[in-house]
């Protein structure tokens, strides 16, 4: 590990508010990882293309000040509230979103989270936001209230610059006021019973998910209790190897990248061992379209190790522009399509990753620890 972080130290200090604890961890049973990079393969996600975010939600470029840097945010975790949760009609809540300043200016005071379309769910018209520096987060909270009448209600928030100038990602919450119960038709019927998340409800985590929330348990990580069932989206995954020139192999860190399809957002998992199996976590939203250079045009002339290549698209945009190639490392192989297990939980989230790839992972995301536990299994 000490080799990774001779390497990154100027980007660990920088993230390094962002770690709050750093743990050992077990690997699952009968899987055995090698301690070397894997062969590289051909697998591309040529077939992958990302959807536009829906109208209303593209988030603007970002905004140049007359200091000459830059404004700029981005989505890093829902700490309340996930998107789809059920809430009861009439109830009141508080979505906390945690916000992350990609920007090179610090969000000054004054800076407002302002609501601009949607369902405004009783809320106010903006919120004040802390003061925060280039590559720091922070939490922001509105207190909203649901609906009196059923269906799917979503509202839009954006930062707000003191001088009104509107910046970075938008922001949303979405919920679900559901259909009142009504009786029985028959009284000795039973009803079938079903699963949903309720504000401060929890639900039983799915059979594939529940050895990751009890591991991270086990590592001192508390992620509460899962607010909705666990579904399946298509992803894309790729493997990451640090320290690529040190020709000790123990020293070569595995890291990982996983792409959702469902909301656009890349986590980063920044492997602190040849296994990945646990490491700090980064969130980004995937802003690569097909208008844009699969390879990011600032780090196209760069010379790849031997026998490893550039990342391209989404997750090589957000690569080169946030310098990940010191502490996450190369990929030795092309990204894949793959299939994601999500369930979300009260302070984070459980994830299976599996389909044509060399390893399958069950990883756990602990927002407020800013950090990631991982197991590996059969793809």
């Amino acid at each position: 590990m000490n080799g990774k972080r001779v390497m990154a130290r100027w980007w660990i200090v920088a993230a390094s508010a962002l770690l709050l604890t750093t743990l050992a961890c077990n690997l699952i049973g009968g899987v055995t990882p090698s301690p070397t990079p894997p062969a590289a393969t051909e697998q591309q996600v040529g077939e992958i293309t990302p959807s536009p975010p829906p109208t209303g939600e593209t988030p603007p470029a970002e905004v140049t000040t007359a200091a000459s840097c830059t404004l700029n945010s981005a989505f890093v975790a829902d700490v309340t509230i996930p998107d789809g949760a059920e809430i009861s009609p009439g109830t009141s809540f508080v979505k906390t979103w945690r916000m992350r300043n990609t920007g090179t200016c610090p969000w000054e005071a004054g800076t407002l989270l302002v609501f601009i379309s949607g369902d405004p769910l009783g809320g106010p018209g903006s919120v004040p936001v802390a003061a925060v520096a280039p590559g720091s987060t922070t939490d922001v909270s509105v207190n909203l209230a649901s609906p009196t009448d059923p269906g799917t209600y979503k509202g839009n928030w954006q930062l707000q610059a003191p001088d009104g100038t509107r910046f970075g990602s938008v922001f949303y919450v979405q919920i679900v006021v559901p259909e009142p119960i009504t009786d029985a038709a028959t009284p000795t019927e039973t009803p079938t019973p079903t699963v949903t998340a309720t504000p401060g409800g929890c639900v039983d985590p799915d059979p594939a998910l529940e050895s990751i929330l009890d591991h991270a348990d086990d590592m001192g990580y508390d992620l509460g209790c899962p607010t909705a069932p666990a579904v399946s989206i298509y992803g894309a995954f790729q493997e990451f190897w640090a320290n690529v020139d040190d020709p000790n192999p123990h020293t070569h860190f595995r890291s990982l990248m996983i792409w959702r399809s469902d909301n656009k957002e890349i986590y980063v998992i920044d492997g602190q061992n040849t296994d990945a199996s646990e490491g700090m976590l980064l969130a980004f939203t995937d802003f690569w379209d097909e208008s844009q250079d699969e390879v990011h045009p600032d780090c196209a002339a760069m010379v790849p190790p031997a026998g490893y290549h550039l990342p391209i698209r989404g997750f090589g945009k957000v690569w080169c522009e946030n310098e990940l190639w010191g502490p996450v490392g190369w990929p030795t192989s092309h990204e894949a399509a793959v299939t994601l297990l999500i369930q979300p939980t009260q302070t984070g989230l459980l994830m299976k990753v599996s389909g044509p790839i060399p390893t399958g992972y069950l990883i756990a995301l602990d927002y407020r620890a800013v950090y990631a536990v991982t197991l590996m299994a059969a793809p």
